[in-house]
């Protein structure tokens, strides 16, 4: 029997909030918030043509190793864009926290298994029907964690920054 996840559940679940910096890697063709590449392919926590997502990382090396599991192998880096985002989201769903996972009933390698995102693609649907804003959990590629995050269900309070890059410092 395979595991379901109710929107009722998850309005019972503990969100957090989140203020933290992360990365987002992205075709150079596209606009850095954009939702087109999610929205047309899909990804472990949405469905193609049902809504997109904004995915990023906490670290670069963990987009990269996203990225690069998505295309099944090294990329050519200079086709893309690597942008800073400073996040602030006031309702997302953790699903690093050992006690969510456990409310969930649910692993971390539940959420995990290469090329099966017939669960993560349910849990992110439900809670955006619950009202989450976005879902933090442990990266399928490699170490790290990613935020998924749903734009389109932002509350006036959060919001999603692009971070000016600086050269680097010359010694």
């Amino acid at each position: 029997m395979s595991k379901q996840i109710r929107p009722a559940l998850l309005k019972k679940t503990p969100s957090r909030t989140l203020q933290i910096k992360v990365y987002r890697v992205i075709v150079s063709q596209l606009a850095p918030l954009s939702l087109e590449g999610s929205l047309k392919f899909g990804g472990r926590y949405n469905t193609p043509y049902q809504f997109g997502a904004v995915y990023c990382a906490q670290k670069e090396e963990t987009c990269w190793a996203e990225i690069e599991k998505k295309f099944e192998g090294p990329v050519k880096q200079s086709r893309f864009n690597v942008i800073p985002i400073r996040v602030h989201l006031n309702k997302v769903l953790d699903l690093t926290d050992p006690k969510v996972l456990s409310k969930l009933k649910i692993t971390l390698q539940d959420l995990t298994l290469p090329n099966e995102y017939t669960l993560t693609r349910q849990i992110a649907l439900s809670a955006r029907e619950a009202g989450f804003e976005g879902i933090i959990a442990p990266s399928s590629a490699g170490p790290g964690t990613i935020l998924a995050i749903f734009s389109d269900r932002l509350d006036s309070q959060s919001k999603l920054s692009i971070v000016k890059r600086r050269p680097p410092r010359k010694k």
